[in-house]
């Protein structure tokens, strides 16, 4: 299972609610329907769902299994990759922790940190199915690095040390092989340009299976009663997928290198895949550090035709104004026109007014970001009026006055890698 660092935003907003959880919840749902069959049958599973907190995961899942009188059952909880606490005694050290964008040093920050978690390798993974694990939660483990760690342990890959170029490729191509399958269907034909019109079923997309080998080549397929497509296509519009560098793909334990890699299709729904090269790994590791930078409040409002748009930008002018005058301080407010440029503002090609104005609807989303939690409500019940004093043919979604959102932002730094201490602990249902 993958772990964003948008899902550890969402985990943290979780946990600031109620400090037991930060983990990700579908693990209690996993617990009661998924993870007793996977024992049954010998599968073990292995995620970084354990998220900000991988013992309370464990604590919970261990409680769940119990009550379904599963025992024996060993689950594997890796830590180590939380720093929150840490973070004033790097700075005393003197580690600067620049941001990676835009090279500022931590100290410039004026916001207050809300966590923060290095990403690890496969070395606990590899370490806790040597021990037995059947159930593997992690914090935050490179997702990648996951299926390297099980690779590690299936067939005994040299993972630090003295590593030849022939160790260093088989690393590079476990973890391309976890890259591919990390992210579910995208591999198997969801989300797909290269597919495009994706004339295939996507209601029971199935997702992929990668047959991994000794020598690290891999023959990627999906299950024949599912839908989606495997493909060459699929498959190479995966690997490139959220990679900077693909000559240099930096991950916790090997530098990977892809532009030798060969996708062959063999027959429908099952496609090859070799030729990863790897290079010695990274002197750090990446540092992210989540920031409470306020809060968030928009809502969304439609207007109808005749003259959809003209209206929409009349009553966005109206907004602005009204706004102008609230004795609240609004750090910054955004106006985007669904269907014209509310995905790509400013990106997208420009559209004529009178074309525009043959649309039976527009939308329009107005967002503001402001520090004082109020805000948000006094600024959406100041533009209440505009249902009546506004341009005809107005309505909104309802979900007035609800208290802003908290918005997370992440500071991405890079720290030594001999500050992080792993820590694996085996617990057993009883």
């Amino acid at each position: 299972m993958p772990l964003a660092e948008l899902t550890l935003s969402i985990l943290q907003k979780d946990r600031m609610a109620d400090p037991r959880h930060g983990y990700a919840r579908d693990i209690e749902l996993l617990a009661t329907m998924l993870i007793p069959t996977a024992y049954k049958n010998g599968i073990k599973i292995v995620t970084n769902s354990g998220g900000l907190n991988p013992e309370g995961a464990a604590a919970r899942v261990k409680s769940i299994l119990e009550k379904q009188g599963i025992k024996g059952l060993k689950i594997a909880v890796i830590t180590g990759d939380n720093l929150y606490d840490q973070l004033g005694t790097l700075k005393e050290q003197g580690h600067e922790l620049r941001n990676m964008d835009t090279d500022q040093p931590y100290a410039e920050s004026k916001y207050q940190p809300t966590h923060a978690n290095v990403y690890m390798g496969a070395k606990s993974v590899a370490e806790a199915l040597d021990q037995g694990a059947d159930l593997i939660l992690a914090g935050r483990v490179a997702d990648p690095c996951l299926t390297l760690g099980i690779l590690v342990h299936h067939y005994g890959w040299k993972l630090d040390g003295d590593l030849s170029q022939g160790d260093l490729d088989l690393l590079a191509s476990g973890i391309a092989i976890g890259h591919l399958i990390e992210c579910g269907g995208q591999a198997s034909g969801g989300n797909s340009y290269a597919e495009w019109p994706m004339d295939y079923p996507i209601y029971n997309l199935g997702y992929p299976i990668a047959h991994v080998y000794a020598d690290g080549s891999a023959v990627m397929t999906k299950l024949e009663s599912q839908g989606g497509k495997v493909s060459r296509n699929t498959i190479r519009e995966q690997l490139v997928y959220e990679i900077h560098d693909p000559a240099n793909y930096l991950t916790p334990d090997v530098t990977v290198d892809l532009t030798q890699v060969q996708i062959e299709d063999l027959e429908p729904n099952k496609v090859s895949f070799k030729g990863v090269k790897g290079k010695p790994r990274p002197e750090k590791l990446k540092l992210t550090i989540g920031q409470m930078e306020g809060y968030i409040s928009d809502q969304f409002f439609y207007l109808s035709a005749p003259y959809a748009y003209d209206k929409a930008v009349m009553f966005i002018d109206a907004v602005k104004k009204i706004w102008a005058n609230l004795p609240i301080s609004i750090d910054r407010q955004e106006f985007s026109i669904i269907g014209v440029d509310g995905m790509h503002p400013g990106a997208a090609p420009a559209v004529a007014p009178e074309v525009l104005n043959q649309l039976n609807e527009i939308g329009v989303r107005i967002c503001i970001k402001h520090t004082e939690e109020r805000a948000g409500k006094l600024a959406l019940q100041s533009i209440v009026c505009l249902g009546l004093n506004g341009p005809p043919g107005l309505i909104s979604v309802p979900g007035w006055g609800k208290p802003g959102r908290a918005m997370l932002s992440l500071w991405p730094t890079l720290i030594p890698r001999e500050l992080v201490q792993e820590k694996l602990e085996i617990v057993e249902t009883a």
